[in-house]
């Protein structure tokens, strides 16, 4: 963190009164006008600086004489540094190479290219500390001495080593020529010319960051230097501003807040820049340029573990399209943005589940690292709005309170997400997880509660951290337990209603009257169990509406999904039937559906004709019956009567019919048509010589 403060050092000598003035403190004055007068002293100072750009060259002229004079091959020195620096930069990719394995193809699953991201990243680790160790042998065997151009060239490859440090991020976010394992929505056009601004402007600042110590150790003029501090600051600032406009110019996903805050954070790090340089404290800068770092690293590692639980996901990654812009592989990214706001899916696999949970801790580990660093490097140190000894009296109990959060909130979503995995429902597994209309089957027990758990859970470790924070300030926790209390009980008199609906509440889940997921009927409500929430249920009719019930008004529940369930149904066959055959046929369906891939290992009892239940004017009404677990009823109920009706077909019995036959007697119905035909004749006579 301290890198820079070489220069510092060596710019200030003679001046320390003033390089360790902090940047926005002051006497007496308040705030406000501390800060003005900072304000206006560092822009006098900075344009002192100005003024002397063009001093530079004949600066850095005088100090290499003075570097160069005992030192006649300074010019091969620094030729072999330059050649160590650039052949060191070429080591990961070597090690990447012979590596190998890494390489993604079109036929690869989610789960593939998972494993090759992982490969990816320890080769790259890997290739680094190949280089490092390479750098540190060449620079020990060929660029050793105690001169300033030794130095200088030691220098050199120091900072090609800091620049392909500092490109792991970018290269890892971006990954030229392998967009399956990219973790930004950015196309293959833009990609490069992002790794262009980035390299560019990590080239600027570290070359100047790392090679500038040695002049300043070698007694360069301090006007002449920050001059030049201001131009390569002003320069990296415009590459990096020009390179976020490039990059989220096509990354037409990324929201508006990111937007402005990498501007935002462009900006600071430059003003921090321009004002350490100037007034030779380099404390400013150091908080905003290494809070970004922070915040990158963070950013990093959240889009690959949003990148690893979108590989794991059962929906696999897409085709890839190279002409798609962004590409079609970027989908993956698309989908690790839903898998941070949705809810972790109960039925993922193991792997899925284990993901979304080390997501979370580590975001919140992370988050909570980073606050406690800005708040002890902005608030206490920079801004010094707060005192080093109020700092100092708090930290204990700031810290146990955060530290216990944090082992808190870890606990929470290890249980939870191992609770999920245990015993929450499945809602994308195979077809023996649903029931006929396509609804996920009932749930356990434990996982229809376990949205109320999780809450309980979570207050519970929130109020437990407030409590031993407040303990250890010093803050007497006794009058407040014992407030909360009176609090509950004048809240519980004044709420009996609420309070009925919870109690009740405990005994319906008591008496495990009901689980998410079952069919239920509730007075003049039925339908599945959608939700079970503290003081209330919500069932969701077949039809699409739902209902909120409280539980006192629950009442006496039927449960139509527990155990099991008996299904009875008849069928008409003809008159002549032959009840005996199709008992027969009927038992031999049975067998064949016990049997059954699908539906066999749902049958508590077969498929049985249980005998004529009523005989008609034209039909045997016969009865048939089978017993199974509950869910799936309707549908084999369908399957049963479908194999009926061809069993019943193809051995020859008929099913009765409701056309109506009349029976005609003896032949005294011939004389009754023809007497009514001769009088039907003779009344049309009688008509017509009316009308004549």
């Amino acid at each position: 963190m301290r890198a820079a403060a070489g220069l510092g050092s060596g710019l200030i000598a003679g001046n320390a009164a003033d390089a360790h003035a902090g940047p926005l403190t002051g006497g007496h004055e308040g705030f406000i006008d501390a800060l003005a007068m900072h304000i206006g002293q560092a822009g006098r100072a900075l344009w002192d600086v100005l003024v002397a750009t063009p001093q530079i060259p004949s600066a850095f002229a005088d100090v290499w004489d003075v570097m160069t004079a005992d030192v006649p091959e300074a010019g091969t020195l620094l030729a072999h540094a330059v050649v160590i620096g650039v052949a060191v930069l070429f080591v990961p990719t070597l090690v990447r190479r012979l590596a190998g394995g890494a390489e993604i193809h079109a036929d690869d699953d989610g789960r593939a290219r998972l494993k090759k991201a992982v490969r990816r990243l320890v080769v790259d680790a890997a290739g680094l500390i190949v280089m490092v160790a390479i750098t540190a042998l060449l620079a020990r065997l060929f660029l050793r001495g105690d001169t300033p151009v030794h130095g200088l060239a030691v220098a050199i490859v120091g900072a090609a080593v800091r620049w392909r440090l500092a490109m792991l991020l970018p290269l890892t976010l971006l990954r030229p020529q392998e967009p399956q394992l990219r973790l930004v929505a950015v196309g293959e056009d833009r990609v490069r010319a992002v790794l262009v601004g980035a390299g560019a402007t990590l080239a600027i600042l570290l070359v100047f960051y790392t090679l500038m110590p040695v002049f300043v150790r070698a007694g360069i003029a301090r006007p002449p230097a920050q001059a030049l501090g201001v131009i390569v600051g002003t320069l990296a600032a415009t590459a990096a501003g020009m390179t976020l406009a490039r990059f989220f110019a096509h990354a037409a996903e990324a929201p508006r807040a990111v937007v402005i805050a990498a501007g935002a954070i462009v900006v600071l790090v430059w003003v921090a820049w321009i004002y350490g340089i100037v007034a030779l404290d380099f404390d400013l800068y150091h908080a905003a340029a290494f809070s970004a770092l922070l915040a990158l690293v963070v950013a990093t590692l959240d889009r690959f573990l949003a990148y690893a639980i979108a590989c794991c996901r059962p929906q696999e990654a897409p085709e890839t399209t190279e002409a798609e812009e962004p590409s079609a592989e970027l989908a993956l990214v698309a989908d690790a943005e839903a898998a941070d706001a949705a809810v972790p899916d109960p039925g993922s696999p193991y792997l899925l589940q284990i993901l979304i949970t080390a997501r979370r801790i580590v975001i919140a580990v992370a988050i909570t690292a980073l606050a406690t660093f800005f708040v002890r490097l902005w608030v206490v140190e920079i801004l010094a709005l707060v005192s080093q000894e109020l700092w100092y009296a708090w930290r204990e109990a700031l810290l146990t309170a955060v530290g216990i959060l944090v082992v808190g909130y870890i606990l929470f979503e290890l249980l939870r997400g191992w609770a999920r995995l245990k015993f929450a429902p499945r809602t994308h597994g195979s077809a023996d997880d649903h029931d006929a209309a396509g609804l996920p089957r009932p749930a356990g027990r434990l996982a229809s509660v376990l949205p109320l758990l999780e809450g309980f859970v979570g207050a519970l470790i929130v109020a437990t951290a407030i409590l031993v924070a407040l303990s250890h300030l010093g803050v007497n926790i006794g009058p407040i337990l014992a407030g909360a209390g009176i609090f509950g009980l004048a809240f519980s008199f004044g709420s009996q209603a609420l309070v009925r609906d919870i109690v009740s509440g405990i005994f319906y889940l008591a008496d495990d009257a009901f689980r998410v997921g079952e069919y239920i009927q509730a007075g003049s409500h039925k339908g599945m169990v959608e939700r079970i929430s503290v003081r209330s249920l919500r069932i969701r009719h077949q039809n699409g509406q739902f209902h909120t019930i409280p539980y006192g008004q629950l009442g006496a529940v039927t449960n139509f999904s527990r155990d099991w369930a008996t299904v009875k149904f008849n069928l008409r066959l003809a008159r002549d039937a032959d009840v005996e055959q199709a008992r027969k046929i009927a038992k031999k369906i049975g067998q064949d559906l016990l049997t059954h891939e699908e539906y066999g290992k749902d049958f508590i009892g077969p498929v049985k004709m249980q005998g004529v239940a009523d005989v008609q004017e034209n039909a045997l009404v016969c009865r048939f019956k089978f017993t199974v677990k509950p869910g799936r009823q309707a549908l084999i109920q369908r399957e049963a009567v479908k194999r009926l009706f061809k069993g019943f077909t193809d051995a020859g019995i008929r099913f009765a019919s409701n056309a109506v036959v009349v029976q005609g007697g003896d032949g005294r119905s011939d004389a009754s048509a023809a007497a009514a035909a001769d009088l039907s004749r003779h009344l049309a006579e009688e008509r017509a010589q009316a009308q004549g």
